[in-house]
């Protein structure tokens, strides 16, 4: 083979590999290193200080070596490096690529073995050439890095345990130790010893007819929560690792780290031995049987559950409970709240169902031309009624904060304002901005506030005077197609205020606006909000006023003025309070689920 052809079908090779990290390199010559039975390895990071500009130092990786004693480049194990794609060892879950993957990350490696010196780099073919003395260990130098990094040694000491705690387990099962120290210019940093990790439980199971086996440790407090895919005895993935739509959504409330290996796995690994070939779920039609993602996890899921409910956690049993508490704070979001699979709190089941109805939101401005479309009126439905149950829940914090506003010392503006934003402009209003429901509900489309110019223009008469704390049309600011009006007139809650003065202003107030329309009369409502006593109830049934029942101590008083053309309602704070959640708790337990 001629010079130009081997640069060109190693650099063709080394191209085409997907990018890897400086860690993967080094996982790759531990992985090596093991399958090489080695039982001790030593790894070397040599760095030369440099100082950047703005005077910081930093250690930047220039060489690592890495040394073991396995049995090292055979006659045989050396023909097979030099192979692309070798079969030797396939049963490991080897590919022949390692030395491929070195090229990625650095530009020159060589290697002392047994009585061998071999190097390489990605312009030329392997060369090999024997070593005066022979040596009995393996070391691998790795030299010219492409890119600049620095080592975190506690992150790499984890990540390496993580990393290998499968072959850890699996050379547990075979009474076999291996030694793993790592240096930074031959200054001992940490040390790893396989036998050092905990005694795992396993689980074997089916998935249509494949065969799979999960080793696990469950809630020890040494471990985080994580998953580990492996095929040929390695990790290839950690679960944390997977594209959201792979991933498994690890169970909340409790610490699994567990270990899924499986022949299905072996047969469905890239060449980097990097990542899985699973399509996130199954394929239509698929005549193979292939596994998906969805169906792994599916079984994971039921897996775990037998496992936490071995351990005395009943996940599903927590789960609803969760769900149960999560609808009673939002009960509005129930559409979104259907399940709870993966044991997640309450809290965090919300913020899904909230991000979920955003989403759908989305989906429908984007789409809003495609009206022909089945998935556009689905999640209409989903929306709208969502919508409506939001609406309902903020009018029960509505009452509720009512009820909290009858206090002497509440300010008649904080009253105001909880009807209706005081000098609110039309241009703000709307069902939810407006709460004259509180105190009856045919008024929640009355959505037409009067400023103080459209009373002068309207109703002259009556902006010569103190006008009324609210003023609110149903339909149109036309003075000449006005049909209804509601005026209201709040009294901060202090039960030395008395029901004459209020009577006496709201009808004064009907009187002017009578006047402006002599020929076609406006209906009028009118109400006056105070706190009750035993004397405001004296005074308002000695002058004649019906009553209306409410949950509370006082009812509603109401009497037809008809010099005046209006209903004059009195309500006691806490009646209207009561009154309101009274008509309101239907909604309220059918979004609850009470009903049912």
């Amino acid at each position: 083979m001629s010079s130009g052809k081997v640069e060109a079908s190693i650099a063709n090779i080394v191209n085409d590999l997907p990018d890897v990290s400086w860690k993967q390199i080094i996982y790759e010559a531990i992985t090596n290193a093991i399958q090489a039975k080695a039982t001790e390895i030593k790894i070397n990071f040599l760095h030369k200080d440099n100082t950047l500009d703005i005077g910081d130092k930093l250690k930047y990786i220039t060489n690592i070596t890495i040394e073991d004693n396995g049995e090292g480049f055979t006659e045989k194990n050396t023909n097979s490096f030099k192979e692309y794609r070798t079969s030797l060892k396939k049963n490991l879950g080897c590919k022949g690529i390692g030395r491929f993957l070195f090229l990625k990350e650095f530009d020159e490696i060589k290697i002392e073995s047994l009585d061998k010196k071999i190097k390489f780099v990605i312009d030329s073919d392997i060369k090999v050439d024997n070593l005066v003395d022979t040596v009995d260990k393996t070391i691998i130098y790795f030299s010219k890095p492409k890119e600049k990094f620095e080592i975190n040694y506690t992150r790499l000491e984890q990540d390496i345990q993580e990393h290998f705690i499968a072959y850890f387990k699996l050379l547990n099962d075979k009474s076999r130790n291996i030694d793993l120290e790592v240096y930074e210019n031959m200054d001992s940093k940490f040390k790893i010893h396989s036998q050092e990790i905990p005694v795992f439980a396993t689980k074997e199971f089916k998935i249509d007819t494949h065969k799979f086996k999960m080793s696990y440790l469950f809630n020890n407090e040494e471990f985080q929560k994580e998953g580990f895919y492996c095929a040929g005895h390695r990790v290839v993935k950690k679960n944390s690792e997977l594209e959201d739509n792979r991933k498994f959504k690890l169970f909340k409330g409790f610490n699994i780290l567990y270990l899924l290996e499986g022949s299905y796995l072996d047969n469905n690994i890239n060449d980097t031995r990097d990542h899985f070939t699973i399509n996130p779920k199954r394929v239509e039609k698929d005549l193979f049987h292939n596994l998906s993602w969805d169906s792994i996890q599916n079984e994971l899921r039921e897996q775990i559950k037998i496992i936490a409910k071995e351990n005395g956690l009943d996940i599903e049993k927590l789960s609803m409970e969760n769900l149960k508490e999560a609808i009673e704070q939002k009960p509005y979001l129930g559409l979104y709240l259907k399940q709870n699979e993966n044991f997640l709190d309450s809290e965090t089941l919300v913020s899904n169902a909230e991000q979920a109805l955003k989403k759908d939101k989305d989906f429908l401005r984007k789409h809003i031309h495609k009206l022909n479309k089945e998935e556009f009126y689905e999640k209409l439905s989903f929306v709208t009624q969502t919508e409506l149950a939001e609406y309902m829940y903020d009018r029960q914090k509505l009452i509720d904060k009512l009820k909290q506003l009858t206090d002497d010392n509440v300010l008649e503006k904080e009253i105001h304002n909880l009807f209706m934003q005081k000098y609110t402009s039309d241009n703000t209003q709307n069902y939810r901005s407006n709460n004259l429901w509180l105190f009856d509900d045919r008024f929640m489309s009355y959505n037409k506030v009067f400023s103080e110019a459209q009373i002068k223009d309207i109703f002259p008469d009556l902006s010569n005077i103190d006008r009324p704390d609210i003023c609110i049309v149903s339909n149109t600011y036309d003075k000449d197609e006005i049909t209804d009006i509601v005026l209201i007139e709040l009294k901060r809650p202090n039960e030395k205020i008395t029901p004459a003065e209020a009577q006496r202003e709201l009808r004064n107030y009907a009187d002017l606006v009578n006047q402006s329309r002599q020929d076609n009369k406006i209906r009028i409502w009118s109400y006056a909000f105070l706190k009750f006593n035993e004397n405001t109830e004296r005074d308002l049934i000695l002058d004649d006023y019906n009553k209306i029942p409410t949950q509370s101590k006082y009812p509603i008083y109401y009497k037809y003025s008809q010099r005046t053309n209006t209903i004059i309602n009195f309500l006691d704070y806490t009646s209207l309070a009561y009154d309101a959640d009274t008509r309101h708790k239907t909604f309220m337990k059918i979004l609850r689920g009470e009903t049912l």
